[in-house]
């Protein structure tokens, strides 16, 4: 079996506080609705979560600020919030260091569903760290990390999917479509008990995984 060359991290639950991300979804977009029409934050959030229950979680706008941002009439540039959702980013406390042990003996990338634009300002602190940052929904507009996701990160990292270790919080889009295409895969667990091989709770586990040498020595057992 391959050795792994490169750890392809997802974004929310694995590595920062998903709480941020949602802020911006239902705080942030709300009161700049709120703003721009001289109403409630109460209204406004009504009338946003109105609006976005009318598209599908399987079309790619869903997931695209500057969208809604039309949809919704609001004035306010995207980067004015994007400042704000900065503010409000948490990263889980073994992130930092175990970042910087990853770099040293993998290239890491991010396979992430959230556009690129959260996604830049979320990693922003790390950004020097990631030879390759891939939003299914920016990169290739797919509204889910599918095997065509994982199979083209893959391929423009160069990297055969034995190669690479895959780690979310996802039991469907970070464990099992990984292993669909021949690439490695863990299950973080931030807030449970791992009760799998396959499960780890933080980085630090991930680091002393088997999976990092034979990243599909599990798939026969799943």
């Amino acid at each position: 079996m391959e050795r792994v060359g490169a750890i392809s991290l997802d974004v929310t639950g694995t590595l920062v506080d998903g709480r941020c991300v949602k802020h911006f979804w239902d705080h942030l977009i709300p009161a700049a609705y709120a703003a721009e029409n001289n109403i409630c934050f109460e209204e406004a959030y009504l009338h946003v979560k109105k609006k976005y229950s009318k598209i599908s979680r399987d079309d790619v706008r869903w997931y695209m600020p500057e969208y809604w941002l039309r949809e919704l009439n609001i004035s306010i540039g995207l980067e004015k919030l994007l400042r704000e959702l900065k503010s409000r980013v948490v990263f889980f406390p073994d992130v930092a260091p175990m970042i910087t042990r990853f770099t040293s003996e993998y290239v890491l990338i991010v396979s992430s569903n959230l556009p690129i634009e959260i996604l830049r300002t979320v990693l922003e602190d790390f950004k020097e760290c990631f030879s390759k940052v891939f939003s299914s929904v920016s990169t290739y507009g797919l509204p889910y990390k599918t095997a065509e996701f994982y199979t083209k990160v893959c391929s423009e990292t160069g990297f055969t999917p034995a190669t690479v270790l895959h780690v979310g919080d996802s039991k469907i889009y970070d464990l099992l479509i990984p292993r669909v295409t021949g690439m490695g895969s863990l299950l973080i667990r931030r807030y449970d008990k791992p009760e799998q091989r396959y499960e780890v709770n933080n980085l630090e586990q991930v680091a002393a995984s088997a999976a990092l040498e034979e990243p599909g020595s599990e798939q026969a057992s799943m």
